[in-house]
């Protein structure tokens, strides 16, 4: 079976679907906004079921279904995204594979640029933030807040304004790429920087976020994995991947409906 056969039989949830794939087995997923990348361990899944819809494996970190043949299937996981987040997940049809990309996850050698609305204004255009941040642990959910004494892990994450909004609230779209990996770094550190995340209901403004979804009716986080740089070896080759999927158009629509004047 080749890797198109292969991606014609993963059982996606709606919304979520193949953006780009290898040879080799790599495979990017669109994820929607709202959709787990996998199962909780525990079983809950909230109100809608997760990217795919299959059993899992957390031990193996895979997914497993039958085809239309009784073909024992399997999907690797290579990265994830909050369910609130959407955007590119990295997976492959191929274990080995998948080992070579979590290698390069784990070196930091891959490239992700999230677009992301932020509530205010960065001052400076563009730069980078560095921040300490510490995990900590809230009725059975990991959270990240910036370390007030000291210790914790470094996080580091290039901004760029791309457009700003010209009512109120201001908004901005901008551009973040991680050059660290914790748990929430981007929304930790944007919220620490008095410019948080649009729609972030955990580390968020929440009094903006209430007004702006009764004027828009859109409701989400507006942050999105727009794009995914990586390169593997895999027998002696090497093997550069990079998929690219824009962000829903909400997140043009929310600049423009927020500049509407009858709401300034």
């Amino acid at each position: 079976m080749n890797i198109e056969q292969y991606i014609e039989k993963i059982p996606f949830s709606t919304g979520c679907s193949v953006v780009k794939f290898d040879a080799c087995g790599l495979v990017a997923i669109n994820k929607k906004a709202g959709r787990a990348t996998h199962p909780n361990p525990g079983g809950h899944t909230g109100s809608k079921p997760p990217m795919v819809r299959a059993d899992y494996n957390f031990k193996g970190e895979y997914y497993y279904w039958r085809d239309e043949n009784g073909q024992v299937m399997s999907l690797y996981l290579v990265n994830r995204l909050d369910s609130p987040t959407s955007g590119i997940v990295i997976a492959s049809a191929v274990k080995e594979v998948a080992e070579a990309a979590k290698k390069a996850f784990k070196e930091k050698s891959v490239i992700k640029t999230y677009i992301s609305v932020l509530i205010g204004r960065i001052k400076s255009g563009k730069g980078t933030w560095m921040d300490y941040l510490k995990e900590t642990s809230q009725n059975g959910f990991v959270r990240s807040a910036p370390s007030k004494h000291g210790g914790g892990m470094k996080a580091l994450t290039s901004f760029r304004a791309l457009a700003a909004g010209k009512g109120y609230p201001e908004l901005t779209l901008a551009e973040l790429t991680p050059q660290t990996g914790l748990t929430h770094q981007l929304r930790v550190q944007a919220a620490k920087h008095a410019v948080p995340i649009l729609g972030d209901a955990t580390y968020g403004n929440f009094k903006i976020n209430k007004l702006v979804r009764a004027r828009t009716k859109i409701n989400r986080l507006f942050l999105h994995c727009a794009k995914t740089e990586l390169k593997i070896n895999i027998a002696d080759k090497q093997i550069c991947f990079c998929a690219e999927v824009p962000p829903p158009e909400s997140f043009k629509n929310i600049l423009e409906l927020n500049d509407n004047p009858r709401f300034k």
